[in-house]
């Protein structure tokens, strides 16, 4: 069976951040069977004023950035090829610009974990399925810096599979970044640039097909592929906790979908009711609405943002994706360049809207300053060098 779908239409951020939010929905509305966890244990009941409120919450997040993909559409001319080698998405210069970035935040980073860790701590914890503590590690006394590069790995091994699935290149370039994507996500328990990864990729392989082709057992392969490989990467974090509430590995990697999609839905569903409560008690506020296990913490963008920023929320979020929705778009339409890696970049963001807002965290500040401008600063350089050149030879030639 094969269907037919319109990459374009579907991987912008307005579609995809209402599709992680059906998602959500979806989960919350699972079934337990009595076996599964969902992060709690009875539905929060979905009342008329919760229920006009987050319409009017994800309304106005598809409609800024619907708009802002317009604009930016409108103002940037789509162009077919790139504006200069260096900024080809094909080309060396920036793919090895953040191999490099991403391998100093590598070392980086492990050199911190083995300051606080000895080797032998560090495999026991692993062989225990408590990889958790690696990245405990990393975060005592944790400072910006270095180890934030980390995250860059994101860009270097987008483009290693990319490389890898449309050209067959198996270089050790391309190696040593997919390597360096498992030591993030396996050791360092960064199930977020996995997952950000893979869908960096996605938009890189249906970039400009009109639409794409797809094998549904070849899809449901690939979904049991990375059901595999995450449910392999919660156990590893969290295998203590699933043998004490007696789930097997296919059931805790179940269970832990369900409990990451389906709880931020628990949660704003039972707390868009009292968004006067959350604006003025403050952080953790909306526990005293919500029934859900303790141990969940990033739960619905919409309830963290009213208790941090208050009603002025509702601006921020259309101000953000009204500009996102541009940048996106802006960015897309100077065809297959290295700007991509910043759209796949926003597209993650706004695919984990419903759960957590990344555009202010530091990880999408790293992504979004160095993905637009490290290319932006080599192509000024090189217009730079190369106007410099041109003046030259004019004075020689006195032209």
């Amino acid at each position: 069976m094969i269907i037919s779908l319109r990459p374009s239409t579907i991987l912008k951020p307005s579609v995809v951040s209402m599709a992680a939010m059906l998602a959500s929905l979806a989960a919350w509305l699972f079934p337990s069977f009595g076996v599964l966890r969902k992060g709690f244990e009875s539905p929060a009941r979905l009342s008329l004023d919760a229920f006009v409120v987050l319409a009017c919450w994800y309304l106005l997040i598809f409609l800024c950035f619907s708009l802002g993909e317009k604009v930016g559409s409108f103002l940037v001319p789509p162009r077919n090829r790139a504006t200069a080698i260096s900024l080809d998405l094909n080309g060396n210069l920036i793919y090895y610009a953040f191999t490099i970035l991403g391998a100093i935040g590598i070392t980086t980073t492990l050199v911190r974990v083995f300051q606080a860790l000895s080797v032998q701590e560090a495999i026991l914890a692993i062989t225990l399925g408590q990889a958790n503590a690696l990245k405990d590690a990393l975060y005592e006394d944790y400072s910006i810096g270095l180890v934030s590069l980390r995250y860059l790995i994101l860009y270097s091994a987008s483009l290693a599979l990319y490389r890898i699935i449309r050209f067959r290149s198996f270089t050790p370039t391309n190696l040593f970044n997919v390597l360096m994507l498992g030591v993030a996500s396996a050791l360092l328990s960064s199930r977020l640039i996995f997952i950000a990864t893979m869908l960096t990729l996605i938009f890189l392989l249906s970039f400009g097909k009109s639409s794409t082709r797809i094998s549904v057992p070849k899809l449901l392969t690939l979904a049991t592929l990375l059901f595999l490989l995450l449910a392999v990467l919660n156990y590893s974090r969290n295998k203590g906790y699933y043998d004490e509430n007696n789930l097997s590995f296919g059931l805790a990697g179940v269970s832990e979908i369900l409990a990451y999609l389906g709880s931020p839905f628990q949660a704003e569903i039972g707390a868009a009711g009292v968004t006067d409560d959350l604006v003025a008690g403050g952080d953790q506020t909306y526990r005293n609405y919500v029934e859900e296990e303790e141990n969940l913490n990033t739960n619905s963008a919409f309830i963290h943002l009213h208790e941090q920023f208050g009603y002025s929320t509702w601006p921020y979020m259309a101000v953000m994706c009204l500009t996102m929705g541009f940048v996106f778009q802006a960015l897309a339409s100077l065809g297959k360049t290295v700007f991509l890696l910043p759209c796949g970049a926003i597209l993650y963001a706004s695919a984990e809207l419903w759960r957590l807002d990344l555009f202010h965290q530091g990880l999408f500040i790293v992504w979004f300053v160095f993905g637009v401008g490290l290319p932006a600063s080599i192509y000024a350089l090189r217009s730079l060098f190369a106007f410099a050149s041109d003046s030259r030879e004019t004075d020689r030639f006195g032209w």
